[in-house]
């Protein structure tokens, strides 16, 4: 099986043929627009998204519903008929969208089968903090809005961890830099996809967080500036404020057995099973 990472928190799991896509995010618009325009999906590039997956994708997960984690999600679902796992605030979302019933709204720490490959389930968790102490557009999806919603109107919904067992291999996407120390304490993971953005208002992040799950591999995410594209050779801007060369010098001093793969998006990390 494989992993890659896409940019923002975007993920692809593929096991066989089988795709598992969580917080699948291609539209990424521009500053401007997220800040005066509502947003709409830009359908020629999740097209083009879709046309470039080697394999069927059988599942979207949605950590929780900001727009640059659920934007896409919809059309992505209705292009693929994919089989769509979140929150209820996600469920609003695609009854907006013209896709009511489609999202299996999750139960914390129940095991949901996606094929006979993947087994996915949602972790409680926390949003990372906005200058130590704020929480960016908590509550939910109003269901009496229409779309195309204002960036602010994607509120954050339930807020999840998603964990993938698929082909001998469990996977851990922390999607943004919170966590609840007592829903990781079962939970196991050979790689972990963890957010880098906002990683300083969070005490204890990351270390706790790998210190509770011990992963063999830690791939940071969610450090791209996510407003404007990824380039054609897979190249991505950098968000100082991230900083993610302090992220990873903290990792690195706590967990020098640990590997750290610091990757462009759209870069592959193969890995066989146990």
């Amino acid at each position: 099986m494989k992993t890659r990472w896409a940019g923002a928190a975007h993920v692809e799991v593929y096991c066989g043929p089988d795709v598992l896509l969580i917080d699948p995010y291609c539209s990424r618009p521009g500053k401007m627009e997220i800040l005066t325009q509502p947003l709409r999906p830009r359908i020629g590039k999740i097209r083009s998204f879709l046309n470039g997956i080697g394999g069927t994708v059988r599942a979207i997960a949605v950590g929780h519903t900001h727009f640059d984690h659920s934007l896409d999600a919809p059309e992505i679902a209705r292009l693929t008929h994919a089989a769509v796992l979140g929150s209820s605030s996600l469920a609003t979302l695609f009854e907006l969208s013209g896709l009511p019933g489609v999202v299996t709204v999750c139960q914390p720490h129940d095991p949901v089968d996606i094929g006979q490959s993947m087994r996915v389930t949602m972790i409680p968790s926390r949003h990372g903090r906005i200058l130590g102490k704020f929480f960016l557009m908590e509550g939910e999806i109003d269901r009496r809005r229409r779309l195309p919603l204002r960036a602010h109107r994607y509120r954050l919904g339930s807020m999840f961890a998603v964990h993938v067992r698929t082909g001998g291999i469990s996977i851990l996407h922390v999607g943004s830099a919170g966590f609840k120390a007592e829903e990781l304490e079962s939970v196991r993971c050979d790689i972990l996809f963890l957010c880098v953005s906002g990683w300083k208002g969070t005490p204890g992040y990351p270390q706790m967080v790998i210190d509770l799950v011990r992963p063999s591999c830690v791939v940071p995410i969610h450090h791209d500036d996510f407003t404007v594209p990824i380039g054609g050779d897979g190249g991505c801007r950098i968000l100082r404020s991230a900083d993610l060369d302090g992220f990873m010098k903290r990792v690195r001093a706590g967990f020098p057995g640990v590997e750290i793969r610091v990757l462009p998006p759209q870069a592959d990390i193969t890995i066989t099973g146990g």
